[in-house]
């Protein structure tokens, strides 16, 4: 199914025109090429040429399409045609350890392209052998300084003072290149359905999945007897053709070429798409799973930033349940896909597969927008999946105070598992509610986005079990719950003593509050603590304005009319409730006493 779906892209992707400039065609592959060997046409050297591209601070090689499905894979010698790296064009290796074999494969490179000098009969060719038939690998080396710099990736020839590279004039190798089904199998191909010759090697390999080897993986390979049935070796036991391989393996490289179809999420990398281009919803996706809120919008360009923005409308209407009807919407028949995948030495494995429709899609994510929906001044865009992931890391303080988390020991498997649970409206991570209280507990940060995970977590397993539930995004003061009060009560004894020692001295500032000290055990074993935090909350009381006391004492008052009891535990749903009462009521006292100053967590 999944090699079936990209295929269809690929088709989709040709006979739409969309992505021609990247999409190699049959008989050829998308390369990565860093120089170029100028020639005079008379083949002498006119120079070599650096092809690489400024990105950010770096430099990369240019994707470029040239003859033949990929470099032929194994430790043998195997010339490309009109393309290879330095050491095949050249016959120069920066490693002096490889200079002799770097002599024998530019002698095969050599002697193949010289061979076909008579069937090529074109003058640019003959300049191309020209120069192969007077190169030495020893001259290489009064270049070394530049060919070190630039000779990173592949190489191509160019004819000085041409706009096209030579192996534009060739579009496809002679005879075809090298087979992937060496012996040519025919059989029924399990993608396309139709009789084609089998693929023995999936060809070209899958680049650009983070953690995977730079020269490519496969998706699809068989290395072991054990793997193998009914005597087929390698991947005659999962028959795909050599053309529909083609088509999926360049149609996933492309996806995963594409900044915006395109997220790292742990150890997965994640590509989506639809059957219909530009959809506001593939945008949409981006700017939730990915990093587009925080991108620097400096280099993007008019119409990316235009379509971020109608992307995060879209988000925040789904969240707020304002978004257009169905009727009124024109890519409801489309089908959506995404494929996660996670490196394995040399091959890939399938960490995620979802395929839904447009209208089902959105209600899920709806669902979740409003799931993880907490009311706070300071945040209006839904949160992305990387800052819930994130925010599993220890909090520390950043440039200018800012909060941030240290994403060193995140588990590499929970934003899969996340996305998962998006995608497919299944319950959150089961370690996704733990691993935030075990953190606020640990660090004491009350930050925006583990409150609404913990909220999110609390909403959605109660519905799936069928429970009532009411939990809001804002303060309840009709929720009965005894560790959501419980947590209201914290909030407001610790704005008690902030009042009070701002009253005492305006600009003194709290080394250890009551949270530092007792809010964690507050949030687990409220016994033990809560008698101590009543005792300085009257203590505190009364060295503050009438005013304040007044407030803060009816604020109290009012918590107290349903609380009843002190338990000795709480669960973990309690200490989640417990997290959420505190939250709200430190919002909702943020907001009734503006000219009070309230600390409070910046993320």
């Amino acid at each position: 199914m999944i090699l079936q779906r990209l295929a269809e892209h690929y088709d989709r992707l040709v006979k739409s025109g969309d992505g021609d400039a990247q999409l190699a065609p049959p008989g050829s592959s998308m390369q990565k090429i860093s120089f170029c060997v100028v020639l005079e046409p008379d083949g002498e050297l006119n120079s070599f040429r650096s092809l690489q591209q400024t990105a950010g601070k770096s430099l990369v090689a240019t994707p470029m399409i040239v003859p033949g499905s990929s470099k032929p894979p194994g430790q043998g010698i195997n010339p490309c045609f009109l393309w290879d790296n330095a050491a095949y064009l050249l016959g120069w290796s920066a490693d002096p350890g490889k200079t002799e074999r770097a002599k024998l494969t530019f002698a095969a490179f050599r002697d193949r392209h010289l061979a076909l000098e008579t069937e090529m009969n074109h003058p640019a060719f003959s300049a191309v052998c020209a120069f192969l038939r007077n190169w030495t690998p020893e001259k290489a080396g009064e270049h070394a300084e530049l060919l070190t710099e630039i000779a990173t990736n592949f190489g191509v020839f160019k004819l000085a003072g041409e706009a096209q590279y030579v192996h534009d004039l060739f579009p496809k190798e002679p005879g075809g290149g090298a087979s992937n089904g060496t012996a040519k199998e025919q059989g029924m191909c399990l993608v396309s359905g139709e009789m084609d010759e089998i693929a023995r090697l999936h060809d070209p390999k899958i680049k650009g999945v983070a953690g995977a080897q730079s020269s490519g993986a496969l998706l699809v390979s068989f290395n072991a007897s054990s793997f193998e049935s009914h005597g087929k070796t390698q991947s005659f036991n999962a028959p795909v053709g050599v053309g529909a391989t083609f088509r999926y393996a360049n149609a996933l490289n492309h996806l995963l070429s594409q900044r915006g179809r395109r997220v790292s999420l742990g150890d997965s990398t994640v590509v989506f798409w639809a059957d219909h281009a530009g959809t506001v919803l593939e945008d949409a996706m981006s700017a939730l799973f990915g990093e587009a809120y925080v991108a620097d919008e400096a280099e993007t360009s008019q119409e990316d930033i235009e379509r971020l923005a109608e992307a995060r409308q879209l988000l925040v209407a789904l969240r707020d349940g304002t978004a257009p009807a169905e009727k009124k919407r024109d890519e409801y028949g489309t089908r959506f896909f995404l494929l996660g995948l996670s490196p394995n030495a040399s091959r890939l494995s399938v960490r995620l597969w979802v395929e839904a429709e447009a209208v089902e899609l959105e209600r899920r994510l709806a669902q979740h927008l409003r799931d993880l929906a907490l009311d706070d001044s300071r945040e209006d865009r839904p949160l992305t999946v990387r800052r819930i992931v994130n925010a599993t890391g220890r909090a520390k303080e950043g440039p200018g105070g800012r909060m941030e988390f240290d994403t060193k020991a995140i588990s590499p498997l929970l934003a899969g598992d996340l996305a998962r649970s998006v995608l497919t409206g299944a319950a959150y991570p089961q370690t996704l509610l733990s691993t935030m209280l075990r953190r606020i507990r640990a660090d004491g940060a009350v930050a925006y986005a583990r409150v609404a995970a913990i909220k999110a977590c609390l909403v959605r397993s109660a519905r799936l079990a069928n429970q009532s539930l009411e939990v809001t995004a804002v303060l309840d003061v009709n929720n009965p719950d005894i560790a959501y009060r419980w947590g209201r009560t914290f909030a407001i004894l610790e704005q008690i003593q902030s009042a009070k020692v701002r009253r005492e001295n305006p600009n003194a500032k709290l080394n250890r509050t009551i949270r530092d000290t007792y809010f964690s055990a507050a949030s687990t074993t409220p016994r033990m603590v809560y008698p101590i935090l009543m005792k300085l909350s009257a203590h505190h009381l009364p060295k503050l304005s009438p005013g304040s006391k007044i407030f803060f004492e009816s604020k109290l008052d009012e918590v107290a009319q349903h609380v009843q009891g002190l338990p000795t535990l709480f669960n973990l749903e309690q200490q989640g409730k417990f997290m959420l009462g505190y939250f709200h009521q430190r919002q909702d006292l943020f907001k009734n006493n503006k000219n009070e100053e309230v600390e409070g967590d910046a993320e």
